[in-house]
């Protein structure tokens, strides 16, 4: 109950700063305006922008239909999405993205998924998505320094500090799956703690133990399958790898919707970048407010003032807000309809 009203707090939190921000945005600048420069785009590359949306969607759906197969756990194309819309819903409803991976695994577990099994392919899931926004942000520092540090220190810090985030994410959640210790120690202690608090009797302790053991001896399992196998990961990583720039690259379309040509692609995908990992350093639900903000920013530099407040509208539109309604439709429609209930899920 109190997980349910925590998300309830979460998803009023992501609406009052959705409403916050553009009641003041709106309160500064004119709609008319907006909407009048819409009607000057080039609608060819706003629907480009609109394939790498479902890009994006179709290259997490792969990579967690494939992953799980490598496992042994076969499910349907349509379950791998509903489990990625899960994840991109709840992670932008909920601060600093935590939400969405524990209530993914419950769904997950829903469908019989055992939880170590899911639980490594979250966490790989995590690992390589963090590992290609730091792979991309260090690449876009050493190509276009000057380009990625002249927008203030405020910018440059919430940046190096979402760098330095997303890499203690990755040695974390890497410790965790291929660690041969620390995850038996954390959870070992959790069981003293639970113990010393009296929510766990004496008499269970043992056999809770021993419980932790076999699952523990699955997820090792696991892990070591990904440790031996390193062209699944290399497979994996390049899904990621193409979702991610799949997302990245909707800025580019919007920068040629608005018949621009000045930045190249590749300054325009490392700015993005940029902005990414500076969000990733503040705790709100998915950077909301903060992301517009740096947003815009960026846009004034490259779209120049007269341009700024409606390109960040369309960009962050397309890629966050758009995104989140049609996982959040996609979250509803699975939650009733659910997947496949069947205990064998053993290929």
């Amino acid at each position: 109950m109190k997980k349910v009203k925590r998300y309830f707090l979460s998803i009023g939190l992501f609406i009052a700063l959705f409403i916050a921000t553009f009641y003041f945005i709106f309160s500064k600048y004119s709609f008319q305006d907006f909407l009048n420069t819409l009607t000057t785009c080039d609608l060819k590359y706003i629907f480009f922008a609109f394939g790498c949306l479902i890009l994006y969607l179709g290259f997490g759906l792969l990579f967690t239909k494939k992953l799980f197969a490598c496992f042994g756990i076969k499910i349907s194309s349509f379950q791998s999405l509903c489990y990625n819309c899960i994840e991109i819903y709840f992670s932008a409803v909920t601060p600093s993205s935590t939400g969405g991976q524990p209530v993914e695994a419950y769904y997950m577990a829903r469908d019989k998924i055992p939880y170590r099994k899911s639980t490594v392919v979250i966490l790989l899931n995590t690992i390589l998505y963090k590992s290609v926004i730091v792979l991309l942000g260090v690449t876009g520092m050493i190509i276009f320094p000057k380009l990625i540090f002249q927008n203030g220190w405020l910018f440059t810090t919430l940046m190096l500090g979402g760098l330095i985030i997303n890499i203690a994410v990755i040695l974390l959640f890497s410790f965790l799956i291929y660690s041969d210790t620390l995850p038996k120690k954390i959870m070992k202690l959790g069981i003293r703690i639970l113990t010393f608090f009296h929510l766990l009797k004496p008499d269970e302790r043992k056999k809770k133990t021993l419980e932790l053991d076999e699952v523990l001896k699955d997820y090792h399992a696991c892990a070591e399958f990904t440790k031996n196998n390193p062209s699944v990961m290399l497979k994996s990583f390049g899904l990621i790898f193409c979702q991610r720039i799949s997302q990245f690259l909707i800025s580019y379309f919007i920068y040629r919707a608005f018949h621009l040509n000045g930045y190249s692609l590749l300054a325009i995908l490392f700015l993005q970048v940029a902005i990414t990992q500076a969000t990733d350093c503040v705790p709100f639900p998915s950077g909301v407010m903060v992301g517009e903000s740096l947003t815009f920013q960026i846009n004034a530099l490259i779209y120049g003032a007269s341009l700024a407040l409606s390109s960040m509208l369309l960009l962050r539109g397309i890629s966050f807000y758009c995104l989140v309604f049609i996982s959040s439709i996609i979250f509803v429609i699975y939650h009733f309809v659910g997947g496949k209930k069947n205990n064998d899920r053993n290929l």
